[in-house]
């Protein structure tokens, strides 16, 4: 009797372990872009907690990222209102005397805008009362996961968790 496995076993196992793989590869990319979109909530946080700060000593927001309290890759001296690091690029639209907003898209390596799934946008603003409002714009099925499954933002009041705001723009 000879010992070792038929042409049929093989191929069924190759076959289970395709499969496998098909319903595993789908979890793991979006595994991995909400581990990307942690860094960008991260950077937004560490953003606003600097520009509060930077507030109360001056009296208004600043859009000077060179200005605030907070080390950033790519910041200097010099006047800087937009960063762009490995996975985001960091923009600030609005910093008045009672107004913030800031942006972090998600890029490319090269710098490019991604697309798809993948296209999105993680927004962050205070109004004149100190109210942080928190919401994702692009894809909504890249929103909903990193915002937990929350669905669209409530029409009125501020909330600490992220919510999903509609098609990126």
């Amino acid at each position: 009797m000879k010992k070792g496995f038929t042409l049929i076993e093989l191929l069924v196992v190759v076959l289970i372990i395709g499969i496998l793989a098909a319903v595993a590869l789908p979890q793991y990319t979006k595994a991995v872009e909400k581990s990307r979109a942690t860094e960008g909530m991260s950077l937004l946080g560490n953003l606003v907690t600097a520009e509060q700060i930077y507030k109360m000593a001056s009296g208004s927001f600043t859009n000077d990222l060179s200005l605030l309290d907070l080390q950033l890759p790519g910041v200097g001296s010099a006047t800087v209102s937009t960063i762009t690091t490995k996975n985001f690029t960091l923009t600030i639209p609005t910093a008045t005397a009672t107004n913030f907003e800031a942006q972090v898209r998600r890029v490319n390596a090269d710098g490019t805008n991604t697309s798809g799934d993948m296209s999105y946008a993680l927004v962050v603003a205070i109004d004149a009362n100190g109210n942080v409002t928190r919401t994702c714009k692009g894809s909504e099925t890249t929103c909903k996961s990193i915002s937990n499954g929350a669905a669209a933002c409530p029409s009125t009041g501020t909330g600490k968790d992220w919510c999903y705001a509609g098609d990126l723009r």
